[in-house]
């Protein structure tokens, strides 16, 4: 078992989610997040790609007016929501089983997701939640950026020794970038911005071609 789940099992529910929450605000702040986030577009179907335990839908519901669609293949996504049940819906689910149910939205969330997919995984995972947007749709991704830093080492750290993730494999500005923009399929970089407090965390907002076909899987 790794240190997070054993923290997971031993902590009643609001003590995991208060030491969650303050272990996450020394690396992120999800409030400025959602509101970057809602201020790329007036939105009315949000996916959110690996969900967790709905920490950022639960800022999303304050910012948007949109219904969530929160996916993990996690068990139990969402436990931790503190929203709008009627506004938001968690799935222990695929991408891909997602589109075998011809779900699309107009904006699909991928926050700190890329770096835990395997390397090789990566292009064929990003065009499937490239195919869930709607035309128009806008796809933002926010990943925390390989730097020489303290708290990138804290941040490995965490993810392949407390988290347990042994592939776990962050990328710089220019290696994101290029990973989300070399198939041309309709996809164009409308946006890009840093979230406090760390200038690791880079935000990229990719807008779909309004008249673009979806991509073949």
């Amino acid at each position: 078992m790794t240190p997070g789940a054993l923290v997971r099992r031993i902590l009643p529910e609001h003590l995991e989610r208060t030491v969650a929450d303050a272990y996450r605000d020394a690396f992120v702040n999800l409030d400025d997040l959602a509101r970057t986030i809602g201020s790329l577009g007036r939105f009315r179907r949000i996916i959110e790609v690996g969900c967790g335990e709905g920490a950022l839908s639960s800022r999303l519901v304050r910012t948007t007016e949109a219904r969530i669609l929160g996916i993990d293949i996690a068990p139990n996504p969402g436990r931790g929501y503190t929203g709008d049940r009627a506004q938001a819906t968690f799935r222990s689910q695929r991408v891909e089983d997602l589109l075998a149910e011809g779900a699309t939205a107009d904006l699909v969330v991928l926050s700190d997701v890329i770096h835990h997919v395997p390397v090789a995984e990566r292009p064929a995972f990003l065009r499937s939640c490239r195919r869930l947007l709607a035309p128009g749709g806008l796809l933002v991704v926010k990943e925390w950026e390989r730097r020489g830093n303290v708290f990138h080492a804290l941040a490995y750290g965490s993810d392949r020794y407390v988290s347990g993730d042994r592939t776990v494999s962050f990328l710089t500005r220019d290696e994101l970038l290029a990973l989300l923009t070399e198939a041309d399929d309709g996809l164009s970089v409308v946006c890009e911005a840093r979230i406090p407090p760390r200038r690791n965390n880079l935000l990229v907002g990719l807008r779909a071609d309004a008249d673009a076909r979806q991509p073949e899987a």
